[in-house]
């Protein structure tokens, strides 16, 4: 049976009390657990480098769940990347070109992320003509340089003006059943 990371890296306060994150975080648990081995972290719960590395280790596939803040990862996830993603264990250098030295070939990785922004905000003169992927770019590459390949992202949008729960919750369930081959 293959595994799943699912890594909730939701920073939560007043404003963002994490309960949409939480939320599709115990959807994918609850909708993959029936086809594949889930394993879990909660950046703001704390963790251990070398619990987390030997999670990776046993990892098929990686899916993280996290707000956009700023146009970026919160603080939380962003320090977690820097603790966990250590050399010798997630990147080594070698003779061949940038970004080869990834040791985590083999695993595949999904972002599904939480925006404030409306969707058909992409591609307009705000993000200079850049997609959702595009504003991604800094998160999709820190996994391709540790060896790992992308699937199909996920996003919801406006969450936090007209935020529909059930409805982005039935297209993420649709996606992780589409992604994930489920029946």
């Amino acid at each position: 049976m293959k595994t799943i990371l699912i890594i909730l890296g939701a920073q939560t306060g007043e404003y963002a009390k994490g309960e949409f994150n939480r939320g599709l975080f115990e959807t994918a648990q609850e909708k993959l657990g029936k086809k594949f081995n889930i394993i879990t972290t909660v950046v703001k719960d704390g963790y251990t480098i070398d619990g987390e590395i030997a999670k990776w280790k046993k990892t098929d596939y990686i899916i993280y769940q996290y707000p956009i803040y700023w146009f970026m990862m919160p603080p939380i996830l962003k320090k977690y990347i820097d603790d966990v993603y250590a050399f010798g264990s997630f990147y080594e250098f070698n003779d061949g070109p940038y970004g080869s030295g990834g040791l985590m070939k083999g695993k595949q990785v999904m972002l599904s992320t939480t925006w404030g922004i409306a969707e058909n905000t992409f591609g307009s003169d705000f993000f200079d003509g850049a997609d959702r992927d595009m504003v991604l770019l800094p998160m999709r590459k820190s996994q391709a340089y540790c060896g790992m390949s992308e699937m199909p992202h996920f996003s919801c949008h406006n969450i936090d003006r007209k935020a529909n729960y059930d409805e982005d919750r039935d297209r993420y369930v649709k996606h992780l059943q589409t992604v994930f081959e489920l029946e």
